[in-house]
This record gives structure tokens, C-alpha cells and sequence, in this order.
């Protein structure tokens, strides 16, 4: 993995987005008539996503206007996101691998996969794609199959089930197949959590307790669990308490996590001021295809940035045993490598108000918890979210976070 999470499109994949929109119009034709109520459709979906998740029923994408605005705005926004991210992370499959997809929808992990690992493609892969919508499945699999072509060596195999949310029965159909080398988890948890009351954190932690096992055990040995979530504080929530009770199942984190201590900005014992403060990232959508940012303008929901929480971790091999994620380890007394995990903000010179100094601050997340990295503007602003950056331990501790406090290398 390089230092940058969310490096800028490179040209083949963004020339891939940019044929997606055009490409799911000549998969999936709609009259002009209806063309027309795509911007309506697009709110309307946005807003059962949101605001209004209470008025959505189980089977909202079996409804051909809102599949209809799913494909041409949620799926493509989704998968600019993914071909952001994916190829920044280690995805080791080899031949005859299998990839397990939960929440699936229109196949959104092949063809994100597809897109943006352009050196997957001549392996024969197995993928396994589950969700609760059929009609969403049967448009993926027509969208991959065009995506894709006639001689695309991987196979596909839609299931239509659910992922439930207690510990029983967590799958309502059998999977079959080989061991998974790679299970996908994307923008599932955000609607199981959803009627989960946020005064029961209780609640919370025992549903990331349950699909961590879960999902630890229907990987291979040495396998990956990808989960990808909402940037907003509820689904960061939800990322930092799976990840605990992975580690506690010996899986070790790979992403963003550069280390299997507690989570600094989970809810436990080690947090303190840190209440409003949950590990996402953000990054610009300049490089997003134009006709996608026109559409969510024309919707009323202009994306200038687009926002993430994520985990990837990799299942233990049979000699490791099962973690406390507590254990001490030895730290470098001179410098810390940390990941940035927050936008640049200036910051009070000598007790002055903020902003009337050159020094800026973000926030970063590493082996020695949350640090407040500081520097000079220019410096502090050229860090992109997500990216790697060594600092020295600077005095105190910022007394709006209780992070840590330290200075950007010189060099």
C-alpha cells in the first residue's frame, strides 16, 4: 500500500467512469419522458436513504423508477468511490479465488474491482453476490456482463438473500462454494444499524460483536473482509467496534489502521474528549465524471467531496491465536508514523484566536493514539486525507481533543 490512500484517478479508470453513465443508458434505455423525472427520482432516493429511512420498505429497489435512479446515481458515485480506494489496499487474489459480495446490489465490488484493478482481469475468479433485491442483482448482472464482454474470465453467481442481524442465523440462505478470499461488505451496515436506538450503544456493540463472527468465519485462513460505510459518525462508530472484536478474534487490521491497539477514537475506556471525533475520510471529486456532478446538481445533492469510513482486515492463519488488541509495543522515541484522518484547520497562536497565524493543524491517527499534527499551513494543507506523514513528539496535549501533540518533520 502506498503513502495515499485516495490517489487521483489514473487516466484508464477515470476513462472507464466516464463511459459508465453513457454505458448503463445503453444497457438499461429509459424514454425521454421518464429521463426527465430522474433528477425527482434521484432526491426522492436520496432522501429514503436519509432523512426519511423510516418510509422505506425492504424492497425499494424493486421499484423501477428508484433502480432506475440507483443505477445512474448511487451506483456510479459508489463506484468512483471504490476505484479511489481500492487500489491503494492489498487484495492478494490469485487464480481460482473466490470473492464473497453481502449487500451486493448491482454488483458494485466485481465492477468496482473490474475498473480499477486492471490486473485482475485475466485471472478466473469465482464471485458470489447476495442481496435482498433481485431486480437489483438482475441489473448487475446485465451491467457487469457489458462492462465486462464475452470473454471476461470470471464467474458470477447472484443469490438473493440478507444478512440478519442477530447472532442466529445470520444469512437467510446457504452460500456454498470455496472459502472466500475476499469478502465484501459495502454500505450494508449502515441500514441493519439503522433501528438501533442511538441511546443503546449497548446494542451496537453486541450487532459488531455478532457480525464479526460472522464474518470471520466465512473467510479462508490468511483471507480479507472489506467493509466500507458512510463517512458519518454513526457508521465510524460501528467500524471502530467491529474492529475491536475482530482483533479479539485474531484478525489483524491492514487498513487504514497502522497498528491493532484500541481504536483512539472508539468509545471505551481509552477515549476521553474525543466524543465528537470518528475515523473517516474525505477527498475532492474533481476528477468525478462530469456528467455524474451535473446529475447531482441537477438533484439538489451537488457532491464537491465525497466521504468514507473503512476496514479492512485479514483473517489470522491457524498458528495465530486470538488477540486482546491491548498488548504494549515498543515505540520509536523520536518520530511516529500516523495516517491523516481529518481536514487542516488553523490553530491559536500563543492563546490568540485561531486563524490569525500561519500554524494549521489535522488530526492523525497511529500507534500512539490520536496526535494533533501541526505545521505550517502551506505543509498542513498539502497532506491529503488518508496519507502517511511522520512527526516529532511536540509538548502537552491539544486541549480541545486530548490528542497528543506533534510537529511535521522538517523534511
Amino acid at each position: 500500500m502506498g503513502t495515499e490512500l485516495f490517489p487521483p484517478l489514473a487516466p484508464a479508470r477515470g476513462r472507464s467512469l466516464e463511459g459508465i453513465l453513457p454505458l448503463i443508458d445503453k444497457t438499461f434505455p429509459v424514454p425521454g419522458r421518464f429521463r426527465r423525472d430522474l433528477p425527482g427520482n434521484v432526491a426522492d432516493l436520496s432522501r429514503l436513504l436519509t432523512s426519511s429511512r423510516n418510509e422505506r420498505s425492504l424492497s425499494y429497489l424493486n421499484r423501477p423508477p428508484l433502480l432506475s435512479a440507483y443505477l445512474r446515481y448511487f451506483l456510479p458515485w459508489n463506484l468512483y468511490r471504490l476505484c479511489r480506494l481500492l487500489p491503494g489496499l492489498d487484495l492478494p487474489l490469485a487464480p481460482g479465488d473466490a470473492v464473497l459480495d453481502l449487500g451486493s446490489g448491482p454488483l458494485t465490488l466485481p465492477a468496482a474491482l473490474w475498473i480499477s484493478r486492471p490486473e485482475l482481469r485475466s485471472l478466473p475468479l469465482e464471485f458470489r453476490c447476495l442481496d435482498r433485491s433481485g431486480a437489483a442483482l438482475e441489473a448487475g448482472r446485465k451491467f457487469f456482463a457489458a462492462l465486462a464482454g464475452e470473454n471476461c474470465p470470471w464467474t458470477v453467481k447472484t443469490i438473493s438473500g440478507e444478512v440478519r442481524p442477530g447472532p442466529a442465523r445470520p444469512l437467510s440462505v446457504g452460500l456454498g462454494g470455496k472459502a472466500p478470499a475476499l469478502i465484501g461488505a459495502l454500505y450494508l451496515y449502515n441500514e441493519i444499524c439503522q433501528p438501533i436506538p442511538p441511546e443503546d450503544p449497548g446494542a451496537l456493540s453486541r450487532l459488531a460483536e455478532s457480525q464479526a463472527a460472522f464474518l470471520a468465519g466465512l473467510g479462508g485462513e490468511g483471507g480479507r473482509i472489506l467493509l466500507l460505510e458512510p463517512g458519518v459518525p454513526r457508521s465510524g462508530e460501528f467500524i471502530s467496534l467491529l474492529r475491536g472484536h475482530f482483533i479479539r478474534l485474531g484478525c489483524l487490521p491492514l487498513a487504514p489502521c497502522l497498528h491493532s491497539r484500541p481504536c483512539p477514537l472508539g468509545k471505551g475506556e481509552n477515549r476521553t474528549k474525543r466524543a465528537a471525533k470518528w475515523c473517516h475520510f474525505a477527498f475532492d471529486t474533481k476528477d468525478a465524471p462530469r456528467a455524474l456532478r451535473n446529475l447531482s446538481a441537477a438533484a439538489g445533492i451537488p457532491k464537491d467531496r465525497a466521504t468514507l469510513s473503512f476496514l479492512l482486515v485479514e483473517k489470522p492463519p491457524l498458528a495465530r491465536t486470538a488477540m486482546t488488541g491491548a498488548a504494549p509495543v515498543p515505540l520509536p522515541p523520536a518520530e511516529a508514523l500516523l495516517r491523516i484522518i481529518s481536514d487542516p484547520f488553523p490553530l491559536p497562536a500563543g492563546g490568540g484566536e485561531a486563524g490569525h497565524c500561519n500554524l494549521y493543524g489535522r488530526y492523525g491517527c497511529g500507534e500512539r493514539g490520536l496526535v494533533l499534527v501541526r505545521g505550517g499551513r502551506r505543509r498542513i494543507e498539502s497532506l491529503a486525507s488518508g496519507a502517511l506523514t511522520r512527526v516529532k513528539p511536540g509538548a502537552g496535549e491539544d486541549p480541545k481533543s486530548g490528542a497528543l501533540v506533534g510537529d511535521l518533520e522538517s523534511t
